[in-house]
């Protein structure tokens, strides 16, 4: 059957359309570009760290020189992926305050001062005791670093994006100091906004007490425990695969980083599957009586190159667009770090978040890959993934390894990756013709 391109087409560029002029979701796309090259520079230093690391560990290698090297790209991966919320709520209040600005009701609007404020109201929002997930530990004054890295980034979206709304509307109030019309700039913008700053601080103390009240330590953990946990108490089936899926190809959609959130729940269900499967195969060299682990089904075949099976996207792109085209150029500096999972450079470049051209294929792919996976591994043809591998390996020699160096994964790996292609080039094509138009 032949896939019909234009019969998609005219419902997904309208919604193309509705998204580029929604200011918020403006706001939120800008902010995620902005992210780029820090995630870029994190996921390729955390790369090089983790291959350092591996070689000096399988080679016992006791040399200062690659220890300082693997410490200075640690450094960078810290000081990178590791503020990647606190980036996020500057990239995400400051994207919001120029889409707000330029609305005549909001001319008194600061971004600069709106980004300060949204990384206070982020600082209240989280707790300030290191030990805050036991009640029984002594308090040690201070800020988990897991706010400041992806696990932060739901909250920090949230507290950004909203601390500049509440600020903007703040602003608009007749209840503000006013400055005679010959201060500086600089100084009027400073004096105008306390009232409007300590109103927005005051709003979000009241949410924290609030938060806490209900028995939660942070929005953070209240989000995860209302609304993603109920979610993934499904089993380890196929069914829960695939809501397991569909859930973070969604989060991912939304800019957020869908695998930290869903996995930092799952694995207590999952894990525990794969790690009994491990510790059978190495005591009996056997497949026999070896489950399906949800795990490997969804972090590797669902997954292939990185979340939302972006290895046969990369590749898709790299026929189907033409030599200097901005997309190509993303392809191309994808395609070594998708071999190894590191997939943000397309997520954030071509883009997929918020991009309506891509949701049905960025939703579809790892879904079809899980479901292929899932039977022919079923049925006998494919054999499970049984080793603990350290995850540095490139995408066949991975599969290589956890099927315990048999072929069947690799061949699977590779017509996952075909089909892959095939499922996006529609959608390459048709996000190419849009870009060209616009």
């Amino acid at each position: 059957m032949k896939f019909d391109v234009q019969r998609i087409q005219e419902p997904l560029l309208k919604v193309s359309a509705w998204v580029d002029q929604n200011t918020i979701l403006q706001a939120i796309k800008n902010a995620f570009v902005r992210t780029i090259p820090f995630t870029v520079v994190g996921s390729f230093s955390n790369l090089i760290k983790m291959q350092i690391d591996a070689l000096i560990k399988s080679q016992e290698i006791d040399n200062i020189i690659l220890k300082n090297v693997s410490n200075l790209f640690g450094y960078l991966g810290n000081a990178t992926l590791g503020i990647v919320a606190i980036i996020v709520v500057f990239s995400s209040a400051y994207s919001y305050a120029i889409e707000l600005q330029k609305k005549d009701k909001n001319e008194r609007l600061n971004p600069i001062i709106a980004t300060l404020l949204a990384l206070s109201a982020y600082f209240i929002m989280i707790p300030n005791n290191v030990n805050y997930l036991d009640p029984k530990a002594d308090i040690v004054e201070g800020f988990s670093s897991s706010f400041f890295s992806y696990e932060g980034m739901f909250t920090a979206l949230i507290v950004g994006m909203l601390a500049v709304f509440l600020f903007s509307r703040f602003s608009r109030s007749k209840f503000t100091i006013k400055m005679p019309g010959n201060v500086p700039q600089n100084v009027f913008d400073s004096f105008f906004s306390l009232i409007p700053i300590s109103e927005v601080l005051l709003v979000f103390g009241i949410i924290r007490i609030i938060i806490q009240s209900l028995g939660y330590v942070s929005l953070l953990q209240m989000i995860s425990n209302v609304l993603v946990e109920p979610l993934l108490t499904v089993g380890t089936g196929l069914p829960a695969i695939i809501i397991v899926i569909l859930l973070q190809q969604i989060l991912w959609f939304l800019g957020l980083h869908g695998f930290n959130i869903v996995w930092g729940v799952v694995s207590a269900f999952w894990l525990p599957v794969f790690l009994e499967d491990v510790a059978k195969f190495a005591s009996t060299n056997s497949f026999d009586g070896i489950s399906i682990s949800p795990n490997t089904m969804t972090n590797v075949y669902a997954m292939i190159g990185g979340s939302g099976a972006t290895f046969g996207l990369i590749i898709a792109m790299l026929i189907f667009t033409k030599k200097g085209e901005k997309e190509r150029e993303v392809a191309k500096l994808s395609l070594i770090p998708g071999c190894f999972g590191i997939n943000e450079p397309v997520i954030f470049g071509l883009p997929i978040v918020l991009n309506p051209l891509m949701f049905i294929p960025w939703i579809l792919v790892p879904i079809i890959n899980a479901v292929i996976a899932y039977i022919v591994t079923s049925i006998g043809w494919v054999v499970p993934l049984v080793v603990l591998n350290s995850g540095n390996e490139p995408i066949f020699i991975s599969t290589w390894v956890l099927g315990a160096f048999h072929i069947s994964p690799v061949i699977l790996t590779f017509v996952l990756v075909i089909l892959d292609i095939l499922l996006y080039a529609p959608f390459v094509i048709l996000n190419q013709k849009q870009e060209r138009i616009n």
